[in-house]
């Protein structure tokens, strides 16, 4: 069952109360209106505001941890952790969801180190068992599939080779209540009517989608606790890995039920209440939605020359076999180009050099979408966004979270042994009307904040100032400056008179409109600057170059 949230629960209490007050003084008597009561009247109760629509889960984290051993002269056995955490804000109104993600991710990881350490021992067999050095390695990595006021689902992919024909891979998941931070199980989503038809409904969905195996009877006998399901906005999609109820050539395999098309099976608890939402493609597993499917997978380097630094993706849907698809070559050229894709394939993805990409299915009122984030080592993001029938619609570039503390590494950490920093993160987008985006400012020097974004039709679109770094970027008057002040509450609006800072006072960078710029003086006073000419160089304020009016300007490429 769905847990009510604290601010609900609240406002009812308070609600109630309100009633009992009033209840009170409706005794059975005439009342004696003609003289003042005895007592005070009881002080109206507060009311706690209800936050909008328990405002989303916006601080989902994934860390990445590399463990390896090249001691040999070569990288021969290695281990790559990407799991999720939440951030400062999510730990303050979710406290029992981040305890909860914490668990879940100290036992996946703790379940990759073992794994490691399995691998390390039997390396020296796999080692004499040949002339060459024989690379051994295992990763588990984690996709966000929901993550709002109701529920938070993670998926785990991971993939382990110790030798052999081929590496083991699945994938693993866990589905929490956001507010209480219980696991869900699939016995609290089931309706009377789903818990008889459960398997003949997924062995169905099966059948359907891969005729040529018929799956479908292989679930026949499963149990609840059989099924691996992952709980998004629109439905439920269960996971099944390779061997489970197919050959391992035919791969993982998925089906869905849909909250509104399946309402008879799903109850209504955990259904979606937005309207706009993330979820996490992971890659050779399709997102499905509305009878459609979206996947990610790898471009062989045979088909797409030149790939071997430059990334590449294209995008289609439900295309026939042998049509063009729109490429996006991230080469030194910068030339698009086409490229075949085989059938049944409608997103493709190179992931060469330095780049690290996640994809997302987006979808908000206008329609459906596909966002990919692409990360270079630990510099910048990228964000592009592509409507489903390939043609790309926007982008932006720096992407993370404003505020994130990294695990620290263990006491006894040295470079050269065997363990690294958790020296990168990625940030799960789960609100579209709501992404927190980092970018570079251009304006008065080049410095790096945050925004808050929304994702439309062509593109995520500045929602309100940027915002720099709080407390790092200062710099300090060269002359006078001449100043109307901000209301502290809302500094688009101007008070009365004026204030003049004396040449060497240090004034702090806070925020942007892109157009004007606001800074606070050491009395908290803020004030706003704009240039006149802001495409001329060099710009000015009132007529004078900003780097005569200011001291401590810093600009990069």
């Amino acid at each position: 069952m769905q847990k009510t949230g604290n601010y609900l629960r609240r406002a009812l209490l308070s609600a109630a109360l309100a009633v009992t007050v009033l209840l009170s003084g409706c005794g059975g008597g005439t009342a004696d209106v003609s003289r003042a009561p005895d007592i005070e009247p009881a002080p109206e109760p507060e009311v706690e505001e209800i936050p909008e629509a328990f405002r989303p889960v916006l601080g989902l984290t994934t860390d990445m941890e590399y463990h390896y051993d090249d001691d040999r002269g070569a990288i021969v056995n290695s281990m790559v952790s990407e799991l999720p955490g939440a951030d400062a804000a999510t730990r303050d109104e979710y406290p029992a969801l981040s305890e909860a993600l914490d668990r879940f991710r100290e036992a996946a990881h703790s379940n990759a180190l073992d794994a490691y350490q399995e691998r390390e021992d039997v390396l020296p067999d796999v080692l004499d068992a040949g002339d060459a050095v024989q690379t051994l390695g295992g990763e588990v990595h984690s996709m966000v599939r929901r993550a709002d006021a109701k529920a938070v689902s993670i998926v785990n992919y991971w993939w382990d080779y110790s030798g052999g024909a081929h590496m083991s891979y699945g994938y693993g998941a866990a589905n929490f209540d956001t507010v209480s931070g219980a696991e869900i199980t699939l016995e609290d989503l089931l309706t009377d009517e789903g818990k008889i038809t459960i398997n003949s409904r997924i062995g169905e969905e099966l059948d359907a989608l891969y005729t040529e195996l018929s799956p479908g009877g292989m679930v026949a006998d499963y149990l609840w606790d059989d099924y691996t399901f992952s709980i998004e906005p629109d439905g439920v999609t269960f996971w099944f890995n390779p061997y489970e109820i197919a050959a391992y050539s035919e791969g993982a395999l998925t089906a869905k039920l849909y909250f509104d098309r399946d309402a008879d099976m799903l109850k209504s608890d955990y259904r979606g209440d937005n309207d706009a939402w993330f979820v996490e493609i992971g890659t050779e597993i399709p997102y499905r939605f509305d009878g459609h499917s979206v996947e990610v997978w790898d471009i062989p380097d045979a088909d797409y020359p030149d790939s071997d630094w430059y990334s590449g993706f294209g995008l289609e849907f439900d295309a026939p076999e042998g049509a063009n698809r729109w490429i996006d070559r991230l080469t030194s050229a910068g030339a698009d180009t086409e490229w075949t894709v085989p059938e049944g394939r409608n997103i493709v993805f190179d992931q060469t050099g330095s780049f690290e990409t996640h994809f997302y299915y987006a979808h908000i009122p206008a329609g459906d979408y596909v966002v990919a984030v692409l990360t270079m080592d630990d510099d910048a993001n990228s964000v592009m966004v592509y409507r489903v029938n390939g043609a790309r619609v926007g982008g932006m570039s720096l992407t993370g979270p404003d505020s994130f503390t990294y695990p620290e590494p263990p006491d006894d950490f040295d470079a050269v042994d065997d363990w690294s920093l958790y020296d990168s993160y990625h940030v799960a987008l789960t609100n579209p009307e709501n992404v927190s985006l980092t970018t570079r400012f251009y304006q008065f020097g080049t410095w790096g904040g945050t925004g808050t974004y929304s994702l439309t039709p062509t593109g995520f679109q500045l929602s309100g100032k940027l915002l720099y770094n709080a407390g790092e970027y200062v710099l300090t008057l060269k002359q006078d400056l001449t100043v109307t002040p901000r209301a502290a509450d809302d500094w688009t609006v101007s008070t009365d008179g004026e204030a003049t800072l004396p040449a060497g006072t240090e004034v702090e960078l806070v925020a942007t409109d892109r157009e004007s710029t606001y800074f606070r003086a050491p009395d908290n006073t803020v004030f706003a600057l704009a240039y006149d000419t802001p495409d001329e160089y060099p710009p000015t304020i009132d007529g004078v170059p900003e780097d005569e009016l200011f001291d401590g300007l810093l600009y990069a490429g």
